[in-house]
């Protein structure tokens, strides 16, 4: 064997020890060159600054160890699904792959099982015994992934987000337009009667749009689309699905059943008694945005805004950046306000009603449906997106004692409150400091807390390809409300749903788990068995074997 083998040996060695005794500096292998590709839909000509984040990172780590190389690679969200595909199938994927949820179950099988190393400690930041106890909300906020050979096996790290801070997409203003209407920048909208209000004085003025808007239907269908049915999904599962212990973990499940039923007569969810209003509400927002909105690019939109022919804009805190280098420096940021998109409130469908744009029989129909606080933001109680590990870098024993390395080294505290300030970003490790910047964008829990599994206009949504399109027609006043529910609700997702056999086959590996476990981790793996033996209820009670309207089930 080479001396630079021996030592590379060596130094795997030591990492594995060293993390078993809690040391607190990395090691990577010494000697030849290392080489690892990490995979990001976050570009250097993005409009945030993740990418710059992460090569920040990755020059950091690479002062400190010289044979190690880290490049950053880039691929445009729309293709990137077609290049994991082409990688894995090719074995030329990436070692280190920016994730979402969807991604990393489709792929499963093609990553690394982390959950061994999420328990040792990360020598780069030793404020606790295991490396996954420093992230915001620890190991329960981790979704468990099932690969169909690991039963919740942990197969990323959390990069960006925050599981217990909630952002929300925020209305931006023009001080000066919103004062010359009349109007107080300081007392902005919360609920939609308010906003409403503020809508109908500002469209008053005939020279400038209430609105800026782009082709992007779902941003702002969704506004009044979640203003209704929350837990109304529940409605149609027996009590064990609905179990608060599991609710959360079956929400998408749930969605899945519903959205792709066709057992009975028509959809479950074609005809719910808050549709009238919650269309009607959609079609009197829309009305208020800049003509020809679904013509629109992007670009145009924030021009719009930004040269004073509209009073407000929809934005999110990653576009901040864009929106500095596009507003004037003297009036941007103090020329400006913000506030989240409001919550539907109490008093909305009353107004509605007072208005003429709804019926009093259509509000009685929809209020018990109402959400009357703010929703649930970009937290969601676990970590959404992160880096998976390519198996076939794992191969490798060298290159993984480096990707576990920097993954470490990119995951620990001193690193991160350098990370939030490049990349103009929230963190999702413990005590990382929320820079002023994303202050503006955080919405403060409610009393009685966030409004969550919301149904929505779920059934438009998850329709068929193309619904944004049938849904301009209904927007523009072409077709009633009805008719669009029905031409959109032909879900493609049928291909999603698992098979009996293999949900028979994770409830059969999480019994061998719990067979196999040590009496510390039975409790876990008791959940465990519990989730998988719910998910194959749910799939064969509801989908695979159900006959009949599933409304009229319970």
């Amino acid at each position: 064997m080479k001396p630079s083998k021996i030592l590379a040996f060596t130094c795997v060695l030591a990492l594995l020890v060293g993390l078993m005794a809690g040391l607190s500096t990395g090691c990577v292998p010494a000697g030849d060159k290392i080489t690892i590709e990490v995979l990001t839909w976050h570009g250097p000509d993005s409009a945030t600054k993740y990418y710059d984040g992460y090569l920040q990172m990755a020059r950091d780590y690479m002062k400190k160890h010289r044979n190690v190389d880290i490049t950053i690679k880039y691929e445009a969200d729309g293709t990137y699904g077609s290049i994991l595909e082409t990688g894995f199938a090719g074995g030329t994927a990436p070692d280190i792959i920016h994730m979402k949820s969807a991604q990393r179950l489709t792929f499963s099988n093609n990553l690394m099982d982390l959950r061994s190393s999420l328990e040792a400690q990360n020598p780069y930041d030793t404020r606790n015994a295991r490396w996954i106890d420093n992230f915001v909300g620890e190991e329960a906020a981790f979704p468990a992934e099932n690969s169909g050979e690991v039963a919740n096996a942990f197969l990323f790290v959390p990069h960006d987000g925050n599981p217990e801070i909630y952002t929300g997409r925020s209305y931006i203003f023009n001080v000066d337009i919103i004062q010359k209407a009349g109007l107080d920048p300081k007392d902005p909208p919360m609920d939609w009667k308010e906003m409403f209000t503020w809508l109908e004085t500002l469209a008053k003025n005939q020279d400038i749009a209430p609105i800026a808007g782009s082709s992007d239907v779902g941003g702002k269908v969704s506004q009044l689309g979640y203003g209704f049915g929350e837990a109304y999904a529940d409605k149609f599962f027996d009590e064990e699905i609905i179990d608060p212990e599991f609710a959360g973990d079956l929400w998408w499940d749930k969605l899945y059943a519903l959205t792709c039923y066709e057992g009975g007569d028509g959809m479950p969810l074609d005809d719910l008694p808050y549709y009238p209003a919650m269309m009607k509400l959609i079609q009197k927002h829309i009305g208020f945005y800049q003509t020809s909105w679904y013509e629109n690019s992007g670009e145009t939109e924030v021009l719009t805004f930004a040269s004073g022919k509209s009073a407000m804009m929809v934005s999110a805190f990653w576009d901040f950046n864009n929106l500095a280098a596009t507003l004037s420096e003297e009036k941007f940021p103090k020329g400006y306000g913000m506030f989240p998109i409001p919550y539907l409130g109490a008093d909305t469908l009353a107004y509605a009603v007072e208005k003429g744009w709804i019926s009093q029989a259509e509000a009685d129909a929809a209020a018990p449906y109402a959400v009357t606080r703010p929703s649930a933001g970009g937290g969601s109680g676990t970590h959404e997106y992160g880096f998976s590990v390519n198996r076939k870098s794992a191969e490798n024993s060298e290159k993984l004692a480096v990707i576990l390395d920097f993954l470490r080294f990119m995951t620990s505290k001193e690193e991160q409150d350098k990370y939030v300030e490049t990349a103009q970003s929230l963190s999702p490790v413990k005590d990382v400091k929320l820079i002023d910047m994303m202050k503006q964008f955080i919405i403060e829990e409610p009393e009685g807390g966030f409004a969550k599994d919301i149904l929505g206009y779920t059934v438009v949504e998850w329709g068929k390809s193309g619904w944004d399109v049938e849904m301009i027609k209904f927007l523009k006043g072409e077709v009633d409300w009805k008719a669009t529910i029905a031409s959109v609700s032909a879900p493609e997702w049928k291909g999603d749903i698992p098979s009996l056999e293999d949900l028979q086959a994770a409830v059969d590996t999480a019994q061998a788990d719990l067979d196999a476990a040590a009496e510390a981790d039975k409790p876990a793996k008791e959940r465990a068995l519990k989730y998988a033996q719910l998910r194959h209820k749910l799939y064969r009670d509801y989908y695979h074997e159900k006959t009949g309207n599933l409304d009229e089930l319970r």
